[in-house]
């Protein structure tokens, strides 16, 4: 099971959101021993393809490209399980992804000790929320699409309906369209 906290509205600012959103990802990860890892970012410049890199290695890259006003569409921080060298499952992983005003957190671990509601809050310094939700997740597949297109994912299959337990679930009209 995982817990995931999400907001989906409009983007609050540019890459300085960004930079600060990153930071405060990789702070809050670390208070619940999720200590992030990797980093998957999506521009339209200077990152070949969308892929998982060590933040180690490529986060000198993403500040400088966020400080220079490069467009950065968006930035997943991840806490990976390991086994020696081996990765076994995702433990964590938080998502800002300014181009369609999404901000989320999601994890298998620790579940009973982060703080979601705190976090939902800290959110809403970095996304207007159209749809502010905390649920759990009982499925074999990620809950990303669900985040990003909201409960006409699960009508498309319906496999997934009993798998979901809303925990909070806010929706406040905006002006840009969201689906709930």
């Amino acid at each position: 099971m995982e817990r995931i906290v999400y907001i989906r509205g409009k983007f609050r600012g540019t890459n300085k959101e960004m930079k600060e959103a990153y930071f405060y990802a990789k702070e809050m990860m670390k208070k619940y021993d999720l200590e992030p890892q990797y980093i998957g970012v999506i521009a339209s410049e200077g990152w070949e393809k969308p892929g998982i890199l060590t933040i180690k290695r490529k986060e000198k890259q993403l500040l400088e490209d966020l400080e220079k006003n490069k467009k950065i569409e968006s930035i997943q921080v991840i806490t990976k399980e390991m086994e020696g060298k081996e990765i076994i499952n995702n433990k964590s992983s938080f998502l800002i992804n300014q181009k369609y005003g999404i901000i989320a957190f999601w994890t298998n671990t620790n579940i009973e000790k982060v703080n979601f509601e705190e976090i939902l809050e800290k959110m809403k310094k970095y996304v207007e929320p159209g749809i502010e939700e905390i649920f759990d997740w009982e499925s074999g597949s990620s809950p990303i699409v669900y985040v990003y297109e909201g409960e006409k994912s699960l009508e498309r299959t319906g496999k997934f309906q009993d798998k979901i337990t809303i925990i909070y679930k806010k929706v406040t009209p905006l002006d840009i369209s969201i689906e709930v």
